[in-house]
């Protein structure tokens, strides 16, 4: 019925206000022509941006690439670790530890991987536009006093 429905702000302030009015979520469905899944999302839900959120998290699209980045993290932490170690002879090194300086120096490197959501790229977005109108406005008056 309400397979591939498409939950616009307006239909979802529409059911907030259905379930707010003491309707179940088949009445629901049932009415704005989505699934009781759906609206069960959406009661669990503030706002249309975090329900925007929540269905790209649960989305197939989101978890193959998940599924990807997780592999590639796996295949980087079964590489070799790199160890720099002093070339200096193993005498010297006694003596290091019997003054307290430590022996050797290992270094360890890691990979990090930061994940944004949809819903801060969609902010990140806003705001560079933003920024980019505003830079706009101060070329433009920079150019009007130097006429």
């Amino acid at each position: 019925m309400g397979r591939y429905a498409k939950v616009t702000e307006s239909k979802f302030k529409a059911v907030k206000i259905l379930l707010a009015s003491g309707s179940t979520h088949k009445e629901c469905a049932e009415s704005m022509g989505l699934s009781v899944c759906t609206v069960g999302v959406i009661k669990r839900s503030e706002t249309y941006e975090e329900y925007k959120n929540i269905t790209y998290m649960t989305s197939g699209y989101y978890r193959k690439k998940m599924m990807k980045e997780a592999e590639a993290i796996k295949e980087a932490e079964e590489e070799p670790v790199e160890e720099v170690v002093s070339d200096a002879p193993a005498s010297s090194e006694t003596k290091q530890e019997e003054i307290g300086l430590p022996a050797q120096v290992v270094e360890y490197r890691q990979n990090v991987t930061i994940q944004a959501t949809h819903y801060m790229m969609e902010e990140l977005r806003k705001t560079n536009e933003l920024l980019t109108l505003i830079s706009n406005k101060l070329a433009f008056i920079v150019e009007e006093l130097t006429r």
